[in-house]
């Protein structure tokens, strides 16, 4: 009885809601029903002239809005129609892919196939970085179809050139560490090369697929790194004493720890906000400034007795990386805020960073959220 009883509330539930929506939403007019189907007055035959549905489309539900639909001249005043459908992103400019191209390039003409294969012969030496160096653009050609979004380009060219000096950095450190006989000849090196900025063009389009950076973090990540290798060489070389072969062991190990240290950083700050190309021009003056501030240190050195003129890199390392923070503090007014990343895929966003004043004293303001 249960059962029953559950069967025919159903089915009055399924009636009244028919019923319902038959009183809410009526025939249009010139609409027809079927002989000795029950309809409301006035109804007239069914189907309507011309063919189901009518012309003009069936009336809005109740309460959509006064009027017919649409209106005449548009929508009423304070309806917003929903977008037309569109993509998701915006695509890359002409710029951006256009450094992915040059950068391919750089990686096509290789020679690492010529330095595994031991080919001698210069006719022969130049047939693979040719049909390489064209292979590789040409394969950018066919990724960028249809268009690529806005920083994954610069993603993929920034890999490639970090893995690149990686590689570079690994085999310079092996050769001044080792020596003969055990030191990578000239195939090691093209075997780090290859190695390295293939693993970090994957990695590149990785991080733009998921990541989805902007250009300007791709460029900050990719400056950064080279700016703390060559800090980290500097520092690396100019307090050793003795040889100038121990001197080159001691700068390539800090050169690959300023890579590696830089780029954690940058990669973290990344996560943080993303700088304008303004403000990484000024890092890039600042850096320069700083180095070239350092010139007359040099002159102290001058004679016989006076340290070795190497260890004024360590004054010159010290006022390039305070140039770079300083271009990168006095122009932060520039940072464009990383406001379309919500905390899906962000732990925190910094709004401001600069000097402040304050009575006794000044320090540094940082203003942002943690989400």
């Amino acid at each position: 009885m249960r059962s029953v009883a559950r069967a025919f509330g159903l089915g009055l539930a399924f009636c009244l809601g028919s019923a319902t929506a038959l009183a809410q939403y009526p025939p249009p007019p010139g609409a027809q029903h079927p002989p000795g189907a029950q309809h409301p007055p006035g109804a007239q035959p069914y189907p309507p002239p011309g063919g189901y549905p009518p012309p003009g489309g069936y009336p809005p539900p109740p309460g959509a809005y006064p009027g017919a639909y649409p209106p005449p001249g548009g929508y009423p005043p304070g309806y917003s129609p929903p977008p037309p459908p569109g993509p998701r992103y915006q695509k890359s400019s002409s710029a951006e892919i256009g450094v992915l191209y040059g950068t391919s390039v750089a990686y096509g003409v290789g020679v690492w196939v010529d330095a595994e294969a031991g080919i001698e012969d210069p006719a022969l030496r130049a047939i693979a970085p040719i049909v390489l160096g064209l292979a590789a653009p040409v394969g950018v050609y066919f990724l960028d179809q249809p268009a690529m979004p806005e920083g994954m380009p610069s993603s993929i060219a920034a890999g490639l050139a970090i893995g690149g000096g990686l590689g570079l950095g690994i085999w310079g450190t092996q050769v001044v560490t080792t020596g003969e006989p055990k030191e990578w000849e000239f195939q090691g090196l093209a075997r780090s090369e290859v190695i390295g900025s293939t693993a970090g063009g994957v990695a590149g389009y990785f991080v733009g697929a998921y990541l989805e950076p902007e250009p300007q973090q791709n460029l900050l990540v990719t400056s950064s790194i080279f700016w703390g290798t060559a800090i980290g060489s500097l520092y690396g070389y100019g307090p050793t004493n003795g040889s100038y072969g121990r001197a080159n062991k001691y700068a390539a190990i800090g050169g690959l720890v300023g890579f590696g240290a830089t780029a954690i950083a940058a990669g973290g700050l990344s996560f943080l906000y993303v700088p304008s190309f303004r403000q990484i021009g000024w890092m890039w003056a600042g850096a320069a400034i700083g180095a070239a501030a350092s010139a007359p240190i040099y002159l102290f050195y001058v004679g016989d007795d006076n340290p070795p003129a190497r260890r004024g890199m360590i004054f010159t390392a010290t006022t390039t990386l305070l140039g770079i923070a300083a271009g990168g503090i006095f122009s932060s007014g520039d940072v464009d805020v990383r406001g379309d990343a919500g905390p899906a895929n962000r732990f925190a966003r910094l709004d401001y960073f600069g000097p402040i004043t304050f009575e006794g004293g000044a320090g540094v303001g940082i203003s942002g959220a943690l989400y």
